[in-house]
Protein backbone atom coordinates (compact mmCIF):
# COMPACT_ATOMS: atom_id res chain seq x y z
CA UNK A 1 0.00 0.00 0.00
CA UNK A 2 1.23 3.55 -0.64
CA UNK A 3 0.98 6.46 1.48
CA UNK A 4 -0.80 5.43 4.78
CA UNK A 5 1.34 1.92 5.27
CA UNK A 6 4.15 3.62 4.22
CA UNK A 7 3.54 6.52 7.39
CA UNK A 8 6.86 5.71 8.65
CA UNK A 9 8.37 7.25 5.54
CA UNK A 10 7.00 10.60 6.52
CA UNK A 11 8.97 10.12 10.12
CA UNK A 12 8.53 10.36 13.88
CA UNK A 13 7.32 7.52 16.38
CA UNK A 14 4.49 7.16 18.39
CA UNK A 15 2.76 10.81 18.98
CA UNK A 16 1.04 11.96 21.70
CA UNK A 17 -2.82 10.70 21.20
CA UNK A 18 -4.29 13.62 22.76
CA UNK A 19 -4.44 17.39 20.63
CA UNK A 20 -2.48 19.52 22.03
CA UNK A 21 -2.86 22.73 24.53
CA UNK A 22 -5.85 24.49 22.95
CA UNK A 23 -8.13 23.75 19.46
CA UNK A 24 -7.92 20.73 18.63
CA UNK A 25 -6.66 20.65 15.00
CA UNK A 26 -9.83 19.80 12.71
CA UNK A 27 -9.94 18.96 8.92
CA UNK A 28 -12.38 21.78 6.88
CA UNK A 29 -14.25 19.04 4.98
CA UNK A 30 -13.97 15.12 5.53
CA UNK A 31 -16.19 12.16 4.28
CA UNK A 32 -16.12 8.66 5.13
CA UNK A 33 -17.68 6.01 3.38
CA UNK A 34 -17.77 2.27 3.54
CA UNK A 35 -15.83 0.47 0.75
CA UNK A 36 -17.91 -3.01 -0.27
CA UNK A 37 -15.80 -3.93 -3.08
CA UNK A 38 -14.29 -7.34 -2.97
CA UNK A 39 -10.84 -5.86 -3.60
CA UNK A 40 -8.27 -6.22 -1.24
CA UNK A 41 -5.88 -3.51 -2.21
CA UNK A 42 -5.52 -0.41 -0.46
CA UNK A 43 -4.05 2.65 -1.64
CA UNK A 44 -4.00 6.76 -0.15
CA UNK A 45 -1.91 8.93 1.69
CA UNK A 46 -1.22 12.54 2.56
CA UNK A 47 -1.11 14.91 -0.30
CA UNK A 48 0.13 18.77 -0.47
CA UNK A 49 -2.54 21.07 1.09
CA UNK A 50 -2.90 18.85 4.15
CA UNK A 51 -5.14 16.69 2.11
CA UNK A 52 -5.94 12.79 2.68
CA UNK A 53 -7.08 10.28 -0.06
CA UNK A 54 -7.28 6.56 1.20
CA UNK A 55 -9.43 3.78 -0.75
CA UNK A 56 -10.25 0.33 0.97
CA UNK A 57 -8.26 1.35 3.87
CA UNK A 58 -8.96 -0.32 7.22
CA UNK A 59 -9.30 1.81 10.70
CA UNK A 60 -5.76 0.13 11.70
CA UNK A 61 -4.27 2.15 8.27
CA UNK A 62 -5.61 5.45 9.45
CA UNK A 63 -4.17 4.90 12.56
CA UNK A 64 -0.74 4.13 11.28
CA UNK A 65 -0.41 6.99 9.72
CA UNK A 66 -2.58 9.29 12.43
CA UNK A 67 0.51 8.10 14.85
CA UNK A 68 3.54 7.59 12.45
CA UNK A 69 3.53 3.54 13.99
CA UNK A 70 3.68 0.41 12.57
CA UNK A 71 0.36 -1.97 12.39
CA UNK A 72 2.20 -4.31 14.82
CA UNK A 73 2.18 -1.32 17.40
CA UNK A 74 -1.52 -1.38 17.47
CA UNK A 75 -3.15 -3.20 20.46
CA UNK A 76 -6.65 -4.39 21.18
CA UNK A 77 -10.11 -3.47 19.56
CA UNK A 78 -12.50 -5.66 17.82
CA UNK A 79 -12.37 -7.54 14.60
CA UNK A 80 -13.32 -4.88 12.37
CA UNK A 81 -11.05 -2.58 13.30
CA UNK A 82 -8.38 -4.59 11.04
CA UNK A 83 -11.49 -6.25 8.43
CA UNK A 84 -13.78 -3.32 7.57
CA UNK A 85 -12.95 -1.08 5.08
CA UNK A 86 -13.46 2.74 4.18
CA UNK A 87 -12.96 5.32 1.78
CA UNK A 88 -12.01 8.92 3.44
CA UNK A 89 -11.38 11.84 1.83
CA UNK A 90 -10.41 15.22 4.47
CA UNK A 91 -9.11 18.15 3.39
CA UNK A 92 -7.48 21.53 5.06
CA UNK A 93 -8.09 25.49 4.78
CA UNK A 94 -4.48 25.28 4.86
CA UNK A 95 -1.08 24.01 3.59
CA UNK A 96 -0.27 22.29 6.77
CA UNK A 97 2.52 20.27 7.63
CA UNK A 98 2.66 16.43 7.93
CA UNK A 99 2.36 17.12 11.92
CA UNK A 100 -0.64 19.02 11.40
CA UNK A 101 -2.58 16.99 9.10
CA UNK A 102 -1.52 13.88 11.25
CA UNK A 103 -3.09 15.60 14.06
CA UNK A 104 -6.23 16.82 11.94
CA UNK A 105 -6.35 12.99 11.46
CA UNK A 106 -6.46 11.96 14.47
CA UNK A 107 -8.90 14.26 15.48
CA UNK A 108 -10.77 12.85 12.42
CA UNK A 109 -10.96 9.15 14.40
CA UNK A 110 -11.72 10.92 17.63
CA UNK A 111 -14.88 11.89 16.48
CA UNK A 112 -15.94 9.73 13.61
CA UNK A 113 -14.74 6.49 15.50
CA UNK A 114 -14.81 7.63 18.80
CA UNK A 115 -11.24 6.37 19.04
CA UNK A 116 -9.77 6.77 22.42
CA UNK A 117 -5.96 5.24 22.83
CA UNK A 118 -3.19 5.20 25.23
CA UNK A 119 0.62 4.29 24.70
CA UNK A 120 2.16 1.55 27.03
CA UNK A 121 5.41 -0.13 27.06
CA UNK A 122 5.06 -3.53 25.92
CA UNK A 123 7.96 -6.59 25.86
CA UNK A 124 7.82 -7.77 22.29
CA UNK A 125 10.45 -9.81 19.56
CA UNK A 126 12.86 -6.95 18.32
CA UNK A 127 15.92 -6.91 16.05
CA UNK A 128 19.21 -5.25 17.12
CA UNK A 129 20.95 -3.74 14.12
CA UNK A 130 25.07 -4.36 15.38
CA UNK A 131 27.89 -3.52 13.15
CA UNK A 132 29.75 -6.65 11.50
CA UNK A 133 32.85 -5.09 11.89
CA UNK A 134 35.19 -5.56 14.44
CA UNK A 135 36.94 -1.86 14.18
CA UNK A 136 32.98 -0.53 14.52
CA UNK A 137 33.97 1.47 11.51
CA UNK A 138 31.21 2.68 8.65
CA UNK A 139 31.31 0.31 6.18
CA UNK A 140 32.35 2.05 2.54
CA UNK A 141 28.88 2.04 1.49
CA UNK A 142 27.75 3.70 4.79
CA UNK A 143 29.04 7.46 4.02
CA UNK A 144 29.70 9.75 6.17
CA UNK A 145 27.36 12.76 4.44
CA UNK A 146 28.41 16.57 3.68
CA UNK A 147 28.44 19.10 6.03
CA UNK A 148 25.78 21.49 3.34
CA UNK A 149 23.55 18.35 3.32
CA UNK A 150 23.96 17.92 7.05
CA UNK A 151 23.14 21.74 7.52
CA UNK A 152 20.06 21.90 5.50
CA UNK A 153 18.45 18.39 6.87
CA UNK A 154 14.93 18.64 6.57
CA UNK A 155 12.62 18.26 9.57
CA UNK A 156 10.13 15.85 8.55
CA UNK A 157 7.43 17.22 11.23
CA UNK A 158 7.56 20.72 10.44
CA UNK A 159 8.00 19.93 6.42
CA UNK A 160 4.84 20.42 4.20
CA UNK A 161 3.54 17.47 2.57
CA UNK A 162 4.87 17.02 -0.44
CA UNK A 163 2.41 14.87 -2.29
CA UNK A 164 3.89 11.37 -1.92
CA UNK A 165 7.03 9.16 -0.73
CA UNK A 166 10.35 10.89 -1.57
CA UNK A 167 12.30 9.41 -4.51
CA UNK A 168 14.74 6.88 -3.30
CA UNK A 169 17.08 7.78 -6.41
CA UNK A 170 17.26 11.90 -4.60
CA UNK A 171 16.02 11.34 -1.48
CA UNK A 172 16.33 15.10 0.58
CA UNK A 173 18.75 15.45 3.28
CA UNK A 174 17.27 14.20 6.62
CA UNK A 175 15.04 12.09 4.94
CA UNK A 176 15.04 7.93 4.02
CA UNK A 177 13.52 6.78 1.32
CA UNK A 178 12.14 3.54 -0.17
CA UNK A 179 11.01 2.18 -3.32
CA UNK A 180 11.66 -0.53 -6.11
CA UNK A 181 13.82 -2.75 -3.81
CA UNK A 182 16.07 0.63 -2.85
CA UNK A 183 16.58 2.11 0.97
CA UNK A 184 18.72 4.91 0.50
CA UNK A 185 19.04 8.18 2.67
CA UNK A 186 21.14 11.44 3.02
CA UNK A 187 22.44 12.68 6.30
CA UNK A 188 20.51 10.40 8.29
CA UNK A 189 21.41 9.39 11.37
CA UNK A 190 21.84 4.57 12.15
CA UNK A 191 18.90 5.22 14.02
CA UNK A 192 16.56 6.87 11.23
CA UNK A 193 18.31 3.55 8.94
CA UNK A 194 16.90 1.19 11.91
CA UNK A 195 13.50 2.44 11.97
CA UNK A 196 13.05 2.77 7.98
CA UNK A 197 14.22 -1.20 8.69
CA UNK A 198 11.31 -1.64 10.81
CA UNK A 199 8.75 -1.74 8.63
CA UNK A 200 10.85 -3.85 6.13
CA UNK A 201 11.66 -6.59 8.34
CA UNK A 202 7.84 -6.49 10.64
CA UNK A 203 9.73 -5.73 13.71
CA UNK A 204 10.77 -2.71 15.69
CA UNK A 205 14.74 -2.71 15.13
CA UNK A 206 17.01 -0.75 17.88
CA UNK A 207 20.29 0.68 16.56
CA UNK A 208 22.86 -0.53 18.55
CA UNK A 209 25.82 -0.45 16.47
CA UNK A 210 27.88 2.50 18.12
CA UNK A 211 27.93 4.41 15.06
CA UNK A 212 27.41 8.14 15.59
CA UNK A 213 27.02 11.06 13.27
CA UNK A 214 24.92 11.76 9.75
CA UNK A 215 25.14 9.03 6.88
CA UNK A 216 25.08 9.10 2.96
CA UNK A 217 23.82 4.96 1.85
CA UNK A 218 21.80 3.24 -0.60
CA UNK A 219 20.91 -0.18 0.06
CA UNK A 220 19.85 -2.88 -2.53
CA UNK A 221 17.79 -5.89 -1.94
CA UNK A 222 15.32 -8.16 -2.93
CA UNK A 223 11.81 -8.95 -0.57
CA UNK A 224 11.92 -11.32 1.95
CA UNK A 225 10.60 -14.87 0.79
CA UNK A 226 11.45 -14.21 -2.94
CA UNK A 227 13.90 -16.39 -4.06
CA UNK A 228 16.15 -13.66 -5.79
CA UNK A 229 17.96 -15.09 -9.21
CA UNK A 230 21.60 -14.49 -9.41
CA UNK A 231 21.32 -11.18 -11.10
CA UNK A 232 18.61 -9.74 -8.71
CA UNK A 233 19.97 -8.26 -4.99
CA UNK A 234 19.96 -10.54 -2.29
CA UNK A 235 17.37 -10.32 0.51
CA UNK A 236 17.59 -7.69 3.35
CA UNK A 237 18.70 -9.47 5.95
CA UNK A 238 21.74 -10.50 3.32
CA UNK A 239 22.13 -7.03 1.47
CA UNK A 240 22.44 -5.81 4.89
CA UNK A 241 25.62 -7.75 5.62
CA UNK A 242 27.16 -7.35 2.29
CA UNK A 243 26.72 -3.70 1.87
CA UNK A 244 26.21 -1.61 4.60
CA UNK A 245 28.32 -4.81 7.63
CA UNK A 246 24.98 -4.31 9.34
CA UNK A 247 23.43 -7.80 11.27
CA UNK A 248 20.31 -7.55 12.48
CA UNK A 249 19.80 -10.20 16.06
CA UNK A 250 16.65 -11.94 17.24
CA UNK A 251 15.81 -10.22 20.62
CA UNK A 252 12.73 -9.34 23.13
CA UNK A 253 12.45 -5.63 24.31
CA UNK A 254 10.66 -3.13 25.43
CA UNK A 255 8.08 -1.50 22.63
CA UNK A 256 5.40 0.93 22.96
CA UNK A 257 2.82 -0.02 21.48
CA UNK A 258 -0.38 2.07 20.62
CA UNK A 259 -3.49 0.44 22.82
CA UNK A 260 -7.29 0.68 21.55
CA UNK A 261 -9.11 2.03 24.60
CA UNK A 262 -12.69 2.68 23.46
CA UNK A 263 -13.94 2.25 19.54
CA UNK A 264 -17.19 2.64 17.40
CA UNK A 265 -18.60 2.00 14.18
CA UNK A 266 -18.32 5.16 12.32
CA UNK A 267 -20.66 7.57 11.40
CA UNK A 268 -20.18 7.51 7.55
CA UNK A 269 -21.60 9.65 4.35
Amino acid sequence: MKGVLLAALFGGTIAAQGPGPGAPATFEAASIKRNLSDDDVADGGFSSGGRITAVNVTLANLMTAAYATAADRIDGGPAWVRQDRFDVVATANRNASVAETRQMLRSLLAERFSLVTKNETRERPVFTLTSTRRDRRPAPQLRATTPECAATRVSVESAAPEGGPPNPADPPCGRVAFGGGILSGRAVSIGQIAASLSGLVGRPVTDRSGLEGLYDFELRFSRQGSNPGPSDPPEIFTALREQLAFRLEAARGPVEVLVIVSVAQPSVD
